[in-house]
């Protein structure tokens, strides 16, 4: 994902190297200038927030954690793949439900990976 302050600083930089002098009309062209000046402050406001990343691993940390300890759970992909690529294999092994698990494990798993990671992050 894109920080904040690096998106607003592309979409400033195309207001003023772009569109700005795209535009022949002088009104139309001082707004583009104008609109650079005001996200170049909002830029300024912005606060990244690092505790959303760090939240975010402790959260798919515990999922990890809790599947693992079910027997039929493979080890999907292991710690070296990233966690986004080793949680869309975990659920797309899920998805294939009883069929890959057998009705009891599925069923055993179901409250750990329907809890909501992004509910934990607010």
């Amino acid at each position: 994902m894109i920080p904040a302050k690096q998106l607003i600083g592309e979409v400033v930089s195309s207001l003023r190297n772009v569109i700005g002098p795209a535009i022949d009309e002088p009104y139309p062209k001082a707004q583009a200038y104008m609109a650079a000046v005001i996200l170049e402050f909002v830029s300024r406001q912005v606060e990244e927030r690092a505790d959303i990343e760090e939240r975010k691993d402790l959260a798919l940390n515990a999922l990890f954690h809790d599947l693992a300890n079910l027997a039929a759970t493979p080890q999907i992909a292991g710690n070296q793949v990233e966690r986004e690529e080793r949680l869309c294999r975990m659920i797309e092994w899920l998805y294939e439900g009883p069929r890959a698990t057998g009705p009891g494990d599925f069923y055993r798993c179901q409250p750990a990976y329907t809890r909501c990671p992004a509910a934990d992050v607010g």
